[in-house]
């Protein structure tokens, strides 16, 4: 019984979570539109956030692609704890 009630109480956080995470995600996409759209920022500035924003998201293709690639060559993914 306590395995059912763990697998919902999983579940439940994991749609919390993510509920949460498109809030978050949706509050700095405004916040980017915004200062993108403010013509007081110069332009410079808005290519320096534009240029930290699009090194993240490589590095996070990077490490998801690392991982990808490297859980085919696991030879522990196989054994359970």
């Amino acid at each position: 019984m306590s395995d059912q009630i763990s697998k919902s109480m999983t579940t439940v956080a994991w749609v919390l979570i993510s509920i949460i995470g498109l809030v978050v995600a949706g509050g700095v996409a405004y916040g980017l539109i915004t200062v993108l759209a403010t013509p007081g920022i110069p332009v410079w500035i808005k290519l320096l956030i534009l240029a930290g924003i699009l090194g993240f998201a490589l590095l996070m293709i990077v490490v998801v692609r690392d991982r990808l690639k490297e859980h085919k060559t696991d030879k522990y993914k196989d054994i359970e704890v």
